[in-house]
């Protein structure tokens, strides 16, 4: 739980504010946070930052407010100063359209599964020996790069609305590398998520890289013509693809406001095949598990799609507020989503070895959204993209890009892994927030659109 001062201080506060009539919330997110980055063979940053925020949010009536402060808790008063700014912004806050919803721990909860000691004080030199590992056993030829994140996480949320509590802690990394030739300039990449420091192995790296890097020193790339081909992608790229369908179709806003590719469909519409089925499931532990959100509600396995059809959709609580809906659990950056797998062997190449040509693309980069309405995306092949004949990898593939409908793609996957992988998602540019999901392994898609190839990597 969280440590017995901080939880008096914010429980006091609390109180107080109850006591006064204010409806009040605090949200309280701790991080430790380290980062390793690799460029040129070499360590180019390694910094920890250990960092505090004290958000505040007051509802008024149709009126509210929030003020966070970045600083530690050493006394009641910090705290209180914190919700007195709050108090007199929503003062002058201009009313809304409709009465907002205060955040309400549903269920008392304190959650330390996911929780490593060893992984929340990774340092530096422990990253820097693992890297050089993998260098050793790859061997000079390429330059390497690379970002290695993990860090420790506290949330705790209470608000005036109960006397329950909902507190998180836990630990996470996230690991890539990616190998550059310094004259041809391909790259290969592979990553690693995880929860705990041995969910990190250089060998695993080594065993990825090595499957496609003497295709890449010794055969020379491909260029393909712009058509429909087989696509089988990899997990990083299933996942992207995914995420990019769920937040223009399946967020409530984007449905609610008509901007989203499903805005003209109804719950139980089929608008992918019957062999996808997606859900939120915060119990996976392929998963960073969050038990709450932001907003209080238990989080539970939620479904978004079932065989094909829309099951449900994500609405945050102010989204929920303005359109009347009832709150799913999704005040939250930390989804867990879960796309289930299908019946494909554990060997990608051999899910296609009847096929005479497949493109084998693990992720894609510099990903767009052309048209949320349609439900179009696009992307590039980049790291480690293959051309696969009969099951057997012939050449690297030069920069292709995929322009596709979702609708298209996942009514088209043809062969899903049986097995599930763990894909980070995580962005480490603001407020530690882990996100995994569950993805199969591989998936072939049929007749993906190709509108684009460059003559080089």
């Amino acid at each position: 739980m969280l440590d017995a001062q901080t939880r008096e201080i914010l429980r006091d506060a609390t109180d107080r504010a109850r006591r006064r009539g204010i409806q009040a919330s605090l949200l309280l997110h701790r991080e430790r946070s380290h980062l390793l980055r690799l460029g040129n063979s070499s360590v180019s940053l390694n910094t920890t930052e250990t960092l505090t925020r004290l958000k505040a949010r007051v509802v008024d009536g149709c009126r509210e407010a929030t003020h966070t402060s970045l600083r530690e808790l050493t006394s009641a008063q910090d705290a209180l100063d914190t919700l007195e700014i709050t108090v007199a912004k929503v003062r002058e806050a201009p009313a809304r359209e409709f009465e907002p919803i205060l955040e309400r721990v549903e269920e008392g909860v304190a959650q330390t599964g996911q929780y490593d000691p060893a992984l929340a004080e990774l340092d530096g030199t422990s990253k820097t020996e693992g890297y050089a590992r993998i260098m050793r056993d790859i061997g000079p030829t390429p330059t390497y790069s690379g970002a290695w994140s993990s860090g420790a996480t506290e949330t705790y949320l209470i608000s005036t609305a109960t006397d329950d509590e909902a507190y998180h802690r836990c630990t996470d990394s996230q690991f890539s590398l990616v190998l550059k030739h310094p004259t041809q300039e391909w790259e290969l990449r592979t990553d690693q998520s995880g929860w705990r420091v041995v969910d990190f192995s250089a060998e695993r790296a080594v065993a990825d890289i090595m499957r496609v890097l003497p295709v890449y020193q010794q055969r020379e790339g491909i260029k393909v013509e712009p058509g429909t081909y087989t696509v089988l992608f990899g997990p990083q790229a299933m996942a992207e693809i995914l995420g990019m369908a769920l937040w223009t179709g399946f967020h409530g806003r984007m449905y609610e406001e008509k901007q989203g590719w499903t805005s003209h469909n109804a719950m139980g519409d089929t608008v992918f095949g019957a062999n996808i089925t997606v859900t939120d499931d915060p119990g996976d532990p392929d998963t960073f598990r969050y038990a709450f959100d932001l907003g209080g509600t238990k989080r539970r396995r939620y479904p978004l799609v079932e065989r094909g059809c829309i099951a449900g959709l994500m609405y945050d609580i102010e989204t929920a507020a303005k359109y009347k809906r009832p709150l799913t659990g999704h005040t939250t950056q930390t989804t867990s989503v879960v796309m289930d797998g299908g019946h494909g062997p554990d060997d990608a190449l051999a899910a296609v070895v009847d096929r005479e040509r497949v493109l084998w693309i693990p992720a894609l980069h510099y990903m767009h959204v052309p048209s949320m309405a349609k439900g179009l995306f696009t992307g590039s092949s980049r790291f480690s993209a293959v051309v696969v004949e009969r099951g057997k990898i012939v050449a690297p593939l030069f920069s292709s890009r995929v322009t596709e409908s979702f609708q298209n793609l996942f009514n088209n996957l043809a062969v899903l892994a049986a097995e599930r992988v763990s894909v980070n998602l995580s962005d480490t540019y603001g407020r530690r927030a882990p996100v995994a999901w569950s993805i199969p392994r591989y998936a072939v898609a049929e007749g993906v659109h190709i509108t684009d190839s460059a003559d080089s990597f």
